[in-house]
């Protein structure tokens, strides 16, 4: 192959990448639950509180069609009720992978159009601490799966939802001890609520 040659195709290449990279967008999205049902093993008798922001870059595939890639981080806090003698306290964070794609081809007005979008989340680091009375126990890997669906409006760079999502998301070694009997720790979650995301 030819110098020309090269530096044609070398071209080619660099336009193209440009203009995939120009075509794709960033999206920042914040979650809202309004109605959450947890099961968090070791921790049955208390209740979840939980937080997430998502950070996707989309890529048009059409013109009402988009594919996103993106990043999740979720943090979660438990804490056992007063009655409770173990007295432990939970602190999880997980870091995901969101895969997923957005349909917004049905119009309302000529601005304002119908939003269908779907994800699949992978965790790929998290860390979980719990402490209590009797000891306390710490896990660095994580693994499991999450879901999330969401229908709403589409409205120039802005758009608001609702959502359905569900977790599932075990923190290997990470135990509690309940009347001696050691039990692990994993968080099982479904949400209904809000997101409102912002494209730029």
């Amino acid at each position: 192959m030819t110098v020309v040659s090269k530096k044609l195709l070398l071209t080619v290449c660099l336009l193209c990448f440009a203009t995939q990279a120009w075509a794709v967008k960033a999206k920042l999205r914040f979650l809202f639950p309004v109605s959450m049902s947890s099961v968090t093993d070791g921790f049955e008798n208390s209740k979840l509180s939980t937080s997430e922001v998502v950070l996707a870059f989309v890529m048009p595939v059409s013109k009402s069609t988009q594919l996103d890639f993106g990043y999740s981080y979720f943090n979660a806090r438990i804490k056992d009720p007063d009655s409770s003698t173990e007295a432990y306290t939970g602190v999880f964070r997980a870091h995901l992978l969101q895969l997923g794609a957005a349909y917004s081809g049905f119009e309302l007005t000529r601005t304002i159009s119908l939003l269908f979008e779907a994800s699949t989340r992978f965790p790929v680091s998290g860390q979980g601490d719990v402490k209590g009375n009797p000891e306390s126990s710490e896990a660095d890997s994580i693994s499991g799966m999450g879901y999330f669906f969401g229908s709403g409006i589409i409205y120039g760079n802005m758009d608001v939802l609702l959502f359905y999502q569900r977790r599932e998301l075990t923190f290997d070694e990470l135990t509690v001890l309940r009347d001696g009997e050691r039990k692990n720790v994993a968080l099982q979650s479904t949400e209904y609520g809000i997101g409102i995301g912002y494209t730029f």
